[in-house]
């Protein structure tokens, strides 16, 4: 199986809660693994689809599964011939695989409610929140009511959202789900996380039955956790987001996938482009302010069969910004430079706000553990999480999580959990998550993940205070408010600060 530039949802999962297991790290999953057919991008030298699009296509023995009319770009179905023809046509600019992007096997930290007592008044876990603290966001509730942060929605492209959270309860006004297999009846047919239970078999791949069905798994979190830090209610559960007022949209775009590889089965959830690229074009038509976008990957400048996707990512994404939609996507989790050949999408495109990820230096507790008090970063104790990717790209920065480091400047969460200080969980983001199929929780996760979603959340109440503002006006914007904590290289202008942003 040919490894091709991967988007993986951005979380480095930390700790105790196991996953499915899934596809080998770093793998995915080429379309062309099948036998005869495959996905395709096909690229139009027009910006705008050419009318006759689905006619050339359907004449050169290929299938459309999704229109992008405003990028000028359809994916399909084809075979090898197929391909041949229409790369040959004078009104295609390229035609490539149809990348998928895999999230690779993680763990995470589930609040265990009998660790640390019974609940008590609402928001009681706020207490643990460093990250809402470190930027500021307390200071900026002040300034910016409720019923004005209103005006300003995020659209969460991710893995669906957990609508009947008690801390999510009304902020999710919209629910898409583009990604090719889905259904849109959850618990009580509530339709913001339909259940994976519907899969792409690539082990027998029809291209004229995409989706085979498989028994009932499970619920990913992800987009969950993601969206508590953006809008997390005041008073509705336990916890508290950045822009307690915005509005989330709700994008699914990731798929269930099995396959085999080695001669070992895998379930896996990953994304094409085609479904990502559907709900920005989406998101950007409705006139949603902000898009966030967790999820990142790789794409090599030197490789033809890249051309085609960087082509659509760099349209769509501009398509979004003349749209009045600013587009905020996680640098990567990698640990990596990113000047060089190897492009990290969508995040390096110059269209969007790169955010890195941080971490803080000093412990965030006092003994004896667990603790009761409210948890707070040290201005000046600003690291870069060790995971995070960097690079002159990068834009802004965010807590995304770490686990402190240890006398010799190391990241404890390179070692063993066994080996770590306790409380080195308090270290990472806490928000919410849904667990055992339909139960609402909450848990610590690290990533630049969750860096992305404060970043986008304090665009959202600019937007909400400055509706006349274009993203240009919105980014400039940030980068003038955030607070200098360092390289260039590994923050960008420095770390968000909600704050500065909202005065």
């Amino acid at each position: 199986m040919r490894k091709v530039g991967y988007i993986v949802l951005a979380a480095l999962a930390l700790g105790l809660f196991a996953c499915n297991q899934q596809a080998p790290g770093g793998a995915s999953l080429s379309v062309q693994s099948a036998p005869e057919k495959g996905r395709y991008l096909v690229v139009f030298k027009s910006e705008t689809l050419p009318s006759n699009a689905q006619a050339l296509v359907q004449g050169a023995g290929a299938r459309v599964l999704k229109t992008l009319e405003p990028i000028g770009a359809l994916t399909v179905v084809a075979d090898r011939a197929a391909v041949s023809r229409l790369a040959r046509n004078p009104q295609v600019l390229a035609v490539g695989p149809e990348r998928y992007y895999s999230l690779p096997k993680t763990e995470r930290i589930l609040y265990q409610e009998e660790t640390y007592g019974a609940p008590s008044a609402a928001d009681n876990l706020y207490k643990y929140q460093w990250d809402i603290r470190r930027i500021g966001a307390p200071k900026a509730w002040e300034r910016v009511p409720l019923e004005v942060q209103a005006r300003a929605t995020v659209a969460v492209l991710d893995t669906g959202v957990m609508d009947n959270h008690p801390d999510l309860v009304g902020q999710i006004v919209d629910f898409q789900a583009t990604n090719y297999c889905y259904e849109t009846a959850g618990p009580n047919n509530t339709p913001s996380y339909p259940k994976y239970s519907l899969w792409i078999d690539f082990d027998h791949f029809d291209p004229n039955n995409l989706c085979t069905p498989a028994p009932y798994v499970t619920y990913e979190a992800h987009g969950t956790h993601v969206s508590g830090t953006v809008a997390a209610r005041f008073g509705g559960g336990r916890v508290v987001g950045v822009a307690p007022g915005v509005r989330i949209a709700a994008y699914k775009v990731f798929d269930r996938i099995h396959f085999t590889e080695g001669g070992e089965e895998y379930d896996d959830v990953g994304a094409f482009d085609g479904p990502i690229f559907e709900a920005i074009l989406d998101a950007a038509k409705k006139g949603y302010q902000v898009i966030n976008m967790s999820l990142g990957g790789t794409l090599d400048t030197r490789n033809r069969e890249d051309v085609a996707a960087m082509v659509a990512w760099d349209r769509v994404m501009k398509y979004a910004n003349r749209m009045g939609t600013l587009i905020v996507a996680s640098a990567g989790n990698s640990a990596q430079n990113a000047n060089g050949y190897i492009v990290h999408i969508p995040s390096d495109l110059p269209t969007v706000v790169s955010v890195s990820a941080t971490g803080t230096a000093t412990p965030l507790w006092q003994y004896p553990y667990p603790t009761d008090e409210t948890l707070n970063a040290v201005p000046g104790q600003d690291v870069l999480a060790f995971y995070s990717n960097y690079g002159a790209a990068v834009d802004l920065s965010a807590p995304g999580g770490d686990c402190g480091l240890d006398e010799s400047g190391q990241s404890w969460c390179a070692k063993p959990a066994s080996q770590r200080p306790a409380g080195w969980r308090y270290h990472l983001i806490l928000s919410t998550v849904i667990v055992n199929e339909t139960t609402p929780a909450y848990a610590w996760y690290a990533g630049t993940s969750m860096a992305s979603p404060h970043v986008a959340a304090v665009a959202a109440l600019v937007r909400a205070l400055h509706p006349e503002w274009g993203p240009g006006e919105v980014r400039a914007h940030l980068k003038a408010t955030a607070e200098p904590i360092g390289s260039r290289q590994l923050f960008g202008h420095g770390l968000v600060n909600a704050d500065r942003a909202t005065r």
